[in-house]
């Protein structure tokens, strides 16, 4: 009997986690495709084909579902540094390494989804409420960086670490914004190059 109870329990929990997820996967789709105006309750509900019900349970206003979105977001981004710039029989040295670890990085920018933190961000300006939960966000989304920089590089000291995640990720947010006026993998590329020389020589320098 008791182990019927936790297999209930279980599916449950399973019930929760997959409603959750959806909700924020149609407010991610939904932000990117119909902007911050656009994204309304009604219209997450109907993308994620969930309940007015369900969705209350889980976030109880449109401010709730929007930041549970962008830290779902943050937290699915910042699980992937660590395999990004990981070694592997390809990358045959630290350049390789690093090159191959932007790229990958800037692939996941690239992500639709990431659209979203672009919307949030300028809605942000004029919505105070808005910006400082959003602050807090970008704030554990820029320690779980740290984290990953300070375990892939021990290296460096702290303040290289830190320099080099808010200029990898200042140069990635600009590279995003103006891709949606003009798209130029050249310049990317060059940005790209410009980032993966800095931290490479960083590197040698530590070396």
């Amino acid at each position: 009997m008791a182990m019927a109870q936790t297999r209930a329990r279980r599916t449950q929990a399973e019930r929760r986690t997959h409603t959750r997820r959806v909700l924020v996967e149609a407010t991610l789709a939904s932000l990117s495709e119909l902007g911050y105006a656009g994204t309304t309750t009604l219209e997450v509900e109907r993308r994620a084909g969930v309940s007015r019900g369900a969705r209350l349970h889980h976030f109880p206003n449109k401010a709730a579902l929007l930041i549970g979105a962008v830290d779902w977001l943050c937290e699915q981004l910042g699980e992937r540094y660590l395999p990004a710039f990981a070694a592997n029989p390809t990358r045959k040295n630290e350049r390789q390494r690093v090159r191959a670890g932007l790229h990958e990085l800037f692939a996941m920018f690239q992500h639709p989804h990431y659209v979203a933190v672009l919307e949030l961000s300028v809605a942000a300006r004029t919505d105070s409420e808005l910006r400082d939960q959003l602050r807090t966000v970008a704030e554990r989304s820029r320690l779980l960086a740290l984290e990953a920089a300070r375990k892939l590089f021990p290296a460096l000291r702290p303040s290289d670490a830190e320099r080099l995640v808010e200029t990898i990720r200042v140069a990635f947010v600009g590279l995003r914004m103006q891709e949606g006026v003009t798209a130029d993998k050249r310049h990317t590329e060059l940005v790209l190059q410009v980032l993966e020389d800095a931290i490479v020589q960083r590197i040698k320098q530590i070396d």
